[in-house]
């Protein structure tokens, strides 16, 4: 038979693993893994979207630009080595979660006050069957491998 304080203990331990194992499933949904595609496939969507009118991609060759004035935004660079494949596919689909600071100062600078906080690059939400989002998101990470 079990002492009151080892009864207490062997208490306190099933608790505290149990909370862990809690604490980690909660870690875990947390996290998306967002699934490779295409990257060839996803650079013909870079194309085909328009996404090259405002944005570089690394030393990819891209058609001309017919948009003047063009604010050029470089992926594939230092700034978004870190990036995880989650990490475009929420800046696609949802552009203004994350707005550049040096889009900001840009913006203030010009006396646009309003729009500063807001990304000039619209949603795809709406646009981006899952496969092209997921092949363009291969596209874009494959820029900084």
């Amino acid at each position: 038979m079990m002492s009151p304080a080892l009864r207490l203990l062997a208490g306190f331990l099933v608790l505290f693993v149990a909370v862990s194992l809690v604490a980690q499933d909660e870690s875990d949904e947390a996290k998306t893994v967002f699934p490779a595609g295409k990257a060839e496939a996803g650079m013909g969507i870079f194309v085909e979207k328009g996404c090259y009118q405002c944005h570089s991609a690394g030393s990819t060759k891209l058609p001309p630009v017919d948009l003047a004035p063009r604010l050029v935004i470089e992926l594939g660079g230092d700034v978004h080595r870190k990036w995880t494949r989650d990490d475009y596919a929420r800046a696609i689909m949802d552009p203004n979660h994350l707005v550049a600071e040096d889009y900001k100062i840009a913006m203030i600078r010009l006396g646009d006050h309003f729009k500063a906080e807001n990304s000039p690059m619209p949603t795809f939400a709406d646009v981006l069957k899952v496969t092209e989002l997921v092949d363009l998101v291969s596209f874009l990470d494959s820029l900084t491998k």
